[in-house]
């Protein structure tokens, strides 16, 4: 009896070993598994990737607190423009999905094939994930200016919203000013039309830009052909392996799909575990790359000098409330704007935010080596991701001097002018120069040659 109790309790703690054992292997299994498929952090209970997605990129709320302004300046007006919340897929990018749901040879989960992402009645509407980004938005703004706003939305005409007519950008506008006005003093969402949008939806109301606009992507067209010839081999090798797919069947734009696929599948459904686990960072800012030399140059820095032009009816907009609200602040105006991707990059280029966000200013091209690349200030992810949001604070000092202050995605930056993040109003005035006023008509006038 001893000895068979004996063995039994040899046997108990010999499973109790292996128990251990497994529950350690398993937790190594699946702490490496997390590592390699990309760590994920909680924004606003949104699981995110920290993989870098371009225009697809959901919005990662700071963690970090806006400096509280000197005590000697005193807040006048604010104003922002945000880029609309998640939104589902285009048609045009539902039509490249279907392509990779249809390679030969696929082999993937059956739980990654969404058909979300390819149901037309659902093609570019606002999803989710945009809805709650744009109350998580609001409700800091209410943190940042509790007295401010309260005050000012008491009087209808001092707390306004205007956004583009398409629905992503009129819904984001109704979501925010419903978090941010509960009580419904302010006045509807403005929405402009899309033929007389030169604020917001600027590319279609300048005939210039579209004459212009082939050009510009033929442009980039050939340098998306050098990234391709550079890489094009390494990245077809190393997703057909991940695929199931043979390389010779696999082109660098089905690539291209599968990493605006793993964007959506974090910004619309918190789902960094299927085809996001596929990249790897440096795939991933591969991708960007080819993302962005498209984008530099039909909508930024490094295409026409039109591009240069592009927002000047909107920061003429904006200075008229300015220069409103230093003639009467008590009667200051402070808006809200919420447009599209080519808003936010046509402010950045207008603004040479390019030399704020990076050290490497030479045009992106298809050939540009990594350390470069790596170090460029037009990235799409940081200026153009869903919900980006651009800000201008006024203030007044003791002598009713103006200052400013400008916030990108609830961060302030500086410009090179500026010595301090609580700027003088002039330096951003003189940077602009005859951007302010400007003739959007003219500017956009197409000149016979």
């Amino acid at each position: 009896m001893f000895g068979n109790s004996h063995s039994v309790e040899q046997r108990v703690r010999k499973n109790r070993v292996y128990a251990a054992l497994a529950a350690a292997t398993i937790f190594v299994m699946c702490m490496w598994y997390y590592s390699a498929h990309k760590s994920t952090i909680s924004s606003g209970g949104t699981r995110v990737t920290n993989l870098s997605l371009s225009t697809k990129s959901p919005y990662l709320t700071p963690n970090t607190t806006i400096r509280s302004a000197p005590s000697d300046l005193e807040l006048v007006q604010v104003q922002y423009i945000y880029r609309h919340g998640a939104r589902y897929p285009t048609q045009d990018d539902m039509a490249h999905i279907k392509d990779i749901y249809g390679l030969d040879g696929l082999r993937v989960p059956n739980d990654w094939i969404n058909t979300e992402h390819i149901d037309g009645d659902k093609a570019v509407l606002l999803a989710k994930y945009g809805y709650r980004e744009m109350t998580g938005l609001a409700q800091r703004i209410l943190q940042r200016y509790p007295t401010f706003l309260v005050e000012r939305m008491r009087d209808s005409e001092l707390v306004r919203f205007v956004s583009s007519e398409f629905q992503r950008s009129y819904m984001s506008a109704r979501t925010f000013q419903g978090v941010v006005d509960p009580n419904n003093y302010t006045r509807p969402v403005t929405a402009l039309p899309q033929e007389e949008d030169t604020i917001l939806y600027m590319k279609a109301a300048c005939p210039a830009w579209v004459h212009g606009k082939g050009a510009a992507a033929d442009n980039a067209s050939r340098e998306i052909a050098v990234f391709d010839a550079a890489h094009g081999q390494g990245l077809r090798q190393r997703m057909s392996g991940k695929l199931g797919v043979k390389s010779d069947l696999l082109t660098v734009s089905h690539i291209s799909t599968l990493y605006t696929m793993c964007g959506y599948e974090v910004s619309l459904f918190a789902q960094p575990d299927t085809w996001c686990t596929l990249f790897d960072p440096d795939t991933s800012a591969l991708m960007e790359l080819r993302n962005d030399i498209k984008y530099s140059r039909v909508y930024g820095p490094f295409g026409p000098s039109i591009n240069k032009k592009m927002a000047c009816a909107l920061f003429s907009a904006i200075f008229r409330d300015i220069d409103s609200a230093l003639r009467d602040p008590p009667r200051a105006i402070s808006t809200f704007r919420f447009g599209h991707a080519e808003t936010l990059m046509f402010v950045s280029t207008l603004l040479g935010l390019e030399q704020v966000l990076g050290t490497e200013n030479s045009p992106i091209i298809g050939a540009m080596p990594p350390s470069l690349a790596q170090h460029r200030g037009f990235k799409t992810s940081v200026i153009a991701p869903f919900s980006t949001n651009f800000g201008i604070e006024l203030y007044k000092d003791q002598h009713a001097q103006p200052f400013f202050r400008l916030l990108l995605n609830e961060r302030a930056i500086r410009l090179k002018e500026c010595a301090d993040e609580f700027c003088p109003l002039d330096v951003l005035r003189n940077k602009l120069g005859d951007s302010i006023g400007c003739d959007f008509a003219s500017v956009c006038r197409i000149t016979p040659h």
